[in-house]
This record gives C-alpha cells, structure tokens and sequence, in this order.
C-alpha cells in the first residue's frame, strides 16, 4: 500500500488488489468500515477515521462492520515522512 505521512495525518492509497485481499467490499459484515472512495480512487481513512463515519458505524448504521485490517492495524507512520509503502 501507498501512504501519504504528513506531520498531522496519513493517508492510504491501496491499489484495486490490495483493497479485495484487505478491505473486502461487499462482503457485508467483514468489510473493512474505513475504505472509502475518494476524488482519486479508493482510499483507507483508518489512520484519521471521520467523526461522521465513526458515528455511524459506533451506532451499528453501516454494514461494513470491521474495524480495519491487520496490514493497516499494524502501520506505523512514526519517524517517516513524504510518500511511503508499506
């Protein structure tokens, strides 16, 4: 996967493979609830997790229900910076 790590935030970029292998889109409940699709293709908000969408999935109104993956769960950005893979 591709990130994006600034001082403040990280943003994923996985590719359309790692978002079937990882994310799981419709597979109902074990979809990951943090990929999104973006201006730019999908993306993983995992890192920054929205208030909005974190509302609610908290509330049990998406039907992803995972709570990312361990790929993700395990990154971590600390001491890089720029355009990363991971």
């Amino acid at each position: 996967m591709k990130a994006i790590v600034e001082d403040w935030y990280t943003d994923i970029f996985p590719t359309d493979e790692e978002v079937k292998e990882f994310c799981k889109p419709g597979q109902g409940a074990n979809t990951c609830i943090w990929l999104i699709m973006a201006p730019t293709g999908w993306e993983c908000c995992c890192m920054h997790r929205p208030s909005a969408l974190l509302d609610r999935w908290e509330r049990g109104l998406t039907n992803a229900k995972r709570d990312g993956c361990d790929k993700v769960n395990h990154f971590n950005p600390a001491g890089l910076d720029g355009r990363v893979e991971f």
